[in-house]
C-alpha cells in the first residue's frame, strides 16, 4: 500500500443533505423510502462522491469503487451504512451460499480506504473516510453493528 497521503482528510465526518433527487412523478416520501436501501443508493451516491471529492469513480463491480484523482494508486471502496449496520466485507463474501474467509477479507481490506455512507437519516448522509487495517483493528468481522453508528460518525 502507498504511503502517500490521501486527497481526502480521513477519520472526519463530512455532513451533506442532497436537496434535489426525484423520478418522474414518484413522491419524494417514495423516492427517500427508496434511496434509504444500500444497493440502490450506491449506485447514486458513487457518482455524487465523484462530484464532490477528489475521486474518480471506477465502473463496474470492481475490487474497487475509487481511485484519488491526485495518487491514482490510492484505493477507496463505498460501503453504505443503513439500518442493518454496515458490512464492509467483500460482496463475494455476503449473501445466501457464500463463506467469510477472514485471510481474503483481510488481504483485501488492507489495501483500502474505505468511504463509509450512512443513509439512515436520508436525505441527510454522513460521509466517513477510513484505512481499512483502522477499520479491521476495530470490527475484525467486517461488520460495524447498528448501534455503533454513532460512535463511529462522532466527530
Amino acid at each position: 500500500m502507498s504511503l502517500t497521503t490521501p486527497s481526502i482528510e480521513l477519520d472526519k465526518t463530512f455532513n451533506h443533505t442532497i436537496s434535489d433527487y426525484g423520478f418522474g412523478n414518484l413522491s419524494n416520501t417514495k423516492c427517500k423510502e427508496i434511496l434509504r436501501d444500500g444497493r440502490v443508493f450506491a449506485h447514486f451516491v458513487e457518482v455524487w462522491i465523484c462530484e464532490n471529492y477528489p475521486l474518480i469513480h471506477v465502473k463496474g463491480c470492481k475490487k474497487y469503487d475509487f481511485t484519488d484523482k491526485n495518487y491514482p494508486v490510492i484505493l477507496y471502496d463505498e460501503k453504505t451504512f443503513t439500518q442493518r449496520g454496515c458490512n464492509f466485507a467483500p460482496s463475494s463474501m455476503r449473501g445466501s451460499g457464500r463463506n467469510f474467509d477472514e485471510k481474503i477479507f483481510i488481504e483485501k481490506t488492507v489495501k483500502l480506504i474505505f468511504c463509509i455512507v450512512s443513509n439512515i437519516d436520508f436525505p441527510n448522509i454522513k460521509i466517513r473516510f477510513v484505512r481499512g487495517t483502522n477499520l479491521i483493528a476495530k470490527y475484525p468481522n467486517g461488520k460495524i453493528p447498528l448501534k455503533d453508528h454513532h460512535s463511529f460518525f462522532k466527530e
